[in-house]
């Protein structure tokens, strides 16, 4: 069932503390005239209304797509920015009770797309507008165990869900109005002795194909066509019960790091096992991530990366909690207390400063060119902070804090579990 909405009208460490959520936004009421209402949309983001700034897409940022921001789950944007501009945009108020699935939103085309459980555990998909900062659409989804946080590919949505009136599923949606286009089954996810609550992350869409986690009947990914949406493959896996984090994509190979520690690789285009590497890797808190030929994985006992292709050991690092990876040679980590540089080519820390955001667990961060950006998340939602990565110190801070995304106009967005959407121009 499809709701069209309304659009309504509308540091250094001794720096100031801009707040970035004033100023609330909602969705506004149902309307029976659907298609008038997409169109009155589509007008309002060709001009900016009084108080936001027009949008201008960055030449070489793309759609903040998936997990991690793109197929290798780097948490990265090939952007530089500078904090003397940086303003609030809006902040968009979730309904009483509702979280965001996995904190975790998709950027792409103008739009957030979040996907929203209420307090009565129904599921919906719901599209804000960049432009005004109001809602544009939500799709009521029904109810499941879990529906994980979406990904956008080609002006569609993509989710996964798990456990609903029609079993495990994956739902294509699209981007402009919210209609359902197309659903397939996703053969069975469950394995014994493992819940679906660790398998929240978004479907990874790269080179055609559409790759989620799978762990029932000794499989561990399946791949969808990006374009017909027909099953392709699922990964044999002959090893011990096990499952798959989110997948990330290099090349013609699908990495994904397994709950009892270790590495597998898939040939993309038949579902082959090629690589089969183990090291400690488990209770890791985030998905796999792939970057410049080598895959990284956090684990108790360090950062642990190995050497794409045959999956042979390349060295072990400190311990992180979250970590980004932008092309070259240094990587950057949360560590607790502490944000850490990493040399790439040794996992020996080159650099490491106080953190100034509470750190628990897995606090996100996110790299651009010249800035590092970590929320205080999930230890609370009280900070955001942007670190200067050649002076290295604090440049502009907000008070809000959750899990962070660029979008490709240069939009921050702060989503933490429950609240509101904070959205902070950077440019």
């Amino acid at each position: 069932m499809k709701t069209i909405l309304r659009t309504l009208p509308l540091l250094t460490l001794a720096m100031a503390v801009a707040s970035c959520g004033s100023g609330r936004a909602s969705g506004g009421k149902p309307v029976a005239a659907v298609q008038a209402s997409a169109s009155s949309s589509a007008l309002s983001r060709s001009a900016a209304p009084a108080g936001l700034t027009a949008l201008s897409a960055i030449a070489g940022v793309p759609a903040w797509s998936t997990t991690g921001g793109n197929a290798g789950h780097a948490n990265y944007v090939p952007a530089s920015f500078d904090p003397a501009r940086f303003s609030r945009r809006f902040a968009w108020a979730l309904p009483g009770g509702a979280s965001v699935s996995q904190a975790q939103l998709a950027l792409d085309q103008g739009l957030a797309f979040a996907v929203v459980q209420d307090a009565t555990g129904q599921w919906s998909l719901r599209a804000i507008d960049e432009a005004t900062g109001k809602e544009s659409w939500h799709t009521a989804l029904g109810k499941f165990d879990i529906v994980d946080p979406p990904a956008t590919h080609e002006g569609k949505v993509v989710l996964s869900t798990q456990a609903g009136t029609d079993g495990d599923a994956l739902m294509f949606f699209d981007q402009r109005t919210g209609a359902l286009l197309d659903k397939r089954t996703i053969p069975s996810r469950r394995t014994p002795g493992h819940s679906t609550a660790d398998m929240r992350m978004a479907p990874v869409i790269a080179g055609g194909g559409i790759y989620v986690n799978d762990r029932g009947a000794g499989k561990l990914i399946a791949k969808f066509d990006a374009a017909t949406h027909e099953l392709l493959w699922e990964s044999d896996w002959t090893g011990a019960p096990n499952h798959a984090l989110a997948p990330a994509i290099e090349r013609d190979r699908v990495y994904v790091s397994l709950s009892d520690g270790g590495l597998a690789g898939f040939d993309a285009a038949s579902g082959k096992q090629l690589v089969d590497h183990h090291r400690q890797f488990t209770d890791s808190p985030m998905d796999g991530m792939v970057a410049d030929g080598a895959a990284y994985a956090l684990s108790r006992n360090g950062l642990v990366a190995t050497s794409l292709g045959q999956g042979s050991f390349r060295w072990q690092g400190p311990v992180l909690l979250s970590m980004a990876a932008p092309p070259g040679a240094v990587l950057y980590g949360v560590a607790n207390g502490a944000i850490q540089a990493i040399d790439r080519a040794t996992g020996k820390i080159l650099w490491s400063m106080a953190s100034p955001a509470p750190t628990s667990v897995s606090n996100p961060v996110l790299a651009t060119k010249n800035l590092l950006f970590v929320s205080s998340y999930p230890q609370n939602s009280m900070g955001t902070y942007a670190i200067d990565i050649s002076a290295r110190k604090v440049v502009w801070s907000c008070q809000e804090g959750g899990w962070l995304s660029i979008s490709p106009n240069g939009v921050l967005y702060i989503t933490p579990p429950s609240g509101e959407i904070t959205a902070v121009n950077l440019k």
